[in-house]
């Protein structure tokens, strides 16, 4: 007895396996990553408005530290809490943003690599948060306040809302993005470029780099920020010779090089 086939059950078959099917035809691709950045868009705009509404706390925040603060252009307080607003939509939004890049671009990658990426992405994230977070109320304050100690009875500081914004939000990215580095040496180790042996030989430089770091970024005389600083930073360091230990098999295993 010959079987008929259910229409709806095939038409999805077919939708699927295209959507996992890496060779398509361009403009499918074209199509596909429209769409996906228009819902990126979406959500980074819908929690912008949120932003919007949230960024008079974090000027406040800031003013707490340095005093009263002014803008040197009629348009400049707009724009700052606008650059807030986007910058904390583009930070809420980040896992739908991740979340749509990992769909379109995940197909192209075999299983193992799969594993690999997701496994890093949440962790990329939440080190990213907590090195923003650590910068944003530890390591920013106590730079303001030391670098507001250079004032003189001929030298009055007269911080613009722009200035010191912009100082925050920079000195959070660039620590944010310090604190990938277990999520670097991982990458590299897995591709074989660098061995937890050779880190583990180089502890000590590790550390007075580190400590050096440290001691730039937070330049004020204050040991405990550059304690708070120094320390999970070389933690991290700890964690990427175990990454990399961890994932010299993975290498092995599939042919990675040496």
């Amino acid at each position: 007895m010959k079987l008929i086939k259910n229409p709806l059950t095939t038409s999805r078959r077919t939708k699927v396996a295209a959507a996992e099917d890496p060779s398509r035809p361009l403009l499918d691709h074209l199509t596909e990553l429209r769409s996906r950045l228009l819902r990126c868009v979406a959500a980074v705009a819908l929690l912008s408005v949120l932003g919007w509404f949230l960024s008079p706390s974090i000027i406040h925040q800031i003013s707490r530290t340095v005093g009263p603060m002014v803008f040197l252009a009629p348009t400049e307080a707009f724009l700052v809490r606008l650059k807030l607003a986007v910058v904390l939509g583009f930070f809420l939004g980040a896992p739908v943003v991740i979340t749509h890049a990992w769909r379109f671009i995940g197909v192209a990658l075999t299983i193992p690599e799969r594993r690999v990426v997701l496994g890093a992405l949440p962790f990329s994230y939440l080190l990213f948060v907590f090195g923003a977070a650590l910068a944003w109320f530890v390591i920013v304050p106590a730079g303001l306040i030391f670098l507001l100690g250079f004032a003189a009875p001929g030298l009055r500081p007269t911080l613009s809302v722009e200035a010191c914004v912009s100082f925050a939000l920079w000195t959070s990215a660039g620590l944010g993005l310090l604190f990938q580095l277990p999520v670097v040496i991982a990458a590299l180790a897995s591709w074989g470029i660098v061995r937890s042996e050779t880190l583990r030989r180089h502890r000590r430089h590790a550390l007075v780099v580190i400590v050096i770091v440290a001691a730039v970024v937070t330049p004020g005389p204050d040991v405990f920020s550059q304690i708070l600083l120094a320390a999970p930073t070389y933690a991290l360091y700890e964690i990427s010779i175990g990454l990399a230990r961890a994932l010299e098999p993975f290498r092995e295993n599939h042919g990675g090089t040496t």
